[in-house]
C-alpha cells in the first residue's frame, strides 16, 4: 500500500488507458454492427428501406426574383455613355473645337445631302441622208450620264433599218410611217439599256443617273456637281460615291468599306 501511495499517479494512468481501450472496443463493436447491416440489406433485395420524404419547397421567392431578372432594363455602354466611350473633342481646319458625343458630328455621319439633279439621255430625229436606195437617218444623242465629259457632248449619228447607228448607240428596229417620212422611230438603246420610242418634232429624254451637291459642315466643305464613282476627302479619309438617286447618295468609307446613306433633307 505504500508503495501504491508512492505511485499512485501510475495507478490512475492506468485506470485511463483502461477506459480508453474499453471505448475503443465499444465503437468498432458499433461500427461492426452498422458494416453486418449493410451487408444484410445488400444481400436482401426484396427488403426496402425506408426514406423520409422532403417537405414541398416553397419557391415563390426564387421564381420572383426570375422574373425580376427576364424584365431588367438593357446595360447600354454605346454612345453617349462616357464611362467606356468618352466623349472626344476634334480641332477643326477652321481652328474651332468639335464636340464628338454621337459619333455622326464627324465623317460620313456628318454629311448634308444639298441637292442632286438628273442627268438625261437625250434624242432627237434630224432627217435623212444618202440616196433613196441607200436612205440612212440622222439623230442627235446627248448621254449626260456617260463616264467622261466626252462622251457627255451631244453628237450626231446615223442608222439604217435593222441596223446598228454609226457610234452604237443604238440599233434603228422599226420604222413608223412612209420610210421616205417617218412619224417615228423605235430603238433598242445599246447594252440592254431597253427600247424607246422617238417621234419627229419631240425631243426623247429620260432621266439616267444623277449629279448630287454635298456639304461637310465641320470643314465647312462644299463638294458641287459629284457623280457615281467621284471620291470624296474629309475627316482624315476617303469616300467613294457608289450610288446617287433622286433623293440620296450612298457613301463608301475607305479605311472600314462601311456604307452610309444621306438622304436628302
Amino acid at each position: 500500500m505504500e508503495q501504491l501511495k508512492q505511485h499512485y499517479e501510475k495507478a490512475i494512468l492506468g485506470l485511463a488507458m483502461l477506459a480508453l481501450v474499453y471505448s475503443a472496443y465499444i465503437v468498432w463493436i458499433d461500427d461492426s454492427k452498422e458494416k453486418i447491416e449493410e451487408q444484410v440489406q445488400a444481400r436482401e433485395p426484396g427488403r426496402v428501406q425506408q426514406v423520409k420524404e422532403m417537405g414541398k419547397m416553397d419557391m415563390s421567392k426564387y421564381k420572383e426574383t426570375l422574373a425580376r431578372l427576364e424584365e431588367a432594363e438593357t446595360l447600354n455602354l454605346s454612345n453617349p455613355h462616357n464611362l467606356f466611350n468618352p466623349v472626344q473633342w476634334r480641332v477643326t481646319r477652321q481652328g474651332t473645337t468639335l464636340k464628338v458625343e454621337l459619333g455622326n458630328e464627324i465623317g460620313a455621319g456628318a454629311i448634308v445631302l444639298s441637292e442632286t439633279l438628273p442627268l438625261y439621255l437625250k434624242i432627237e430625229y434630224r432627217g435623212t441622208t444618202g440616196s433613196a436606195q441607200n436612205t440612212r437617218y440622222r439623230f442627235a444623242v446627248t448621254r449626260e450620264a456617260a463616264e467622261t465629259k466626252k462622251e457627255r457632248l451631244r453628237m450626231t449619228t446615223t442608222a439604217q433599218l435593222n441596223d446598228k447607228d454609226t457610234r452604237d448607240f443604238f440599233t434603228l428596229i422599226e420604222i413608223l410611217g412612209d420610210p421616205a417620212d417617218p412619224t417615228a422611230f423605235k430603238l433598242q438603246l445599246a447594252n440592254n439599256a431597253g427600247t424607246v420610242t422617238v417621234e419627229k418634232g419631240k425631243l426623247f429624254q429620260r432621266v439616267d443617273g444623277y449629279t448630287a451637291t454635298l456639304k461637310y459642315p465641320p470643314d465647312n466643305k462644299t463638294y458641287a456637281n459629284k457623280r457615281v464613282r467621284d471620291k470624296l476627302f474629309f475627316a482624315d479619309d476617303g469616300h467613294n460615291i457608289v450610288a446617287i438617286g433622286a433623293s440620296e447618295v450612298v457613301l463608301s468609307t475607305a479605311s472600314t468599306s462601311k456604307r452610309t446613306t444621306i438622304r436628302l433633307r
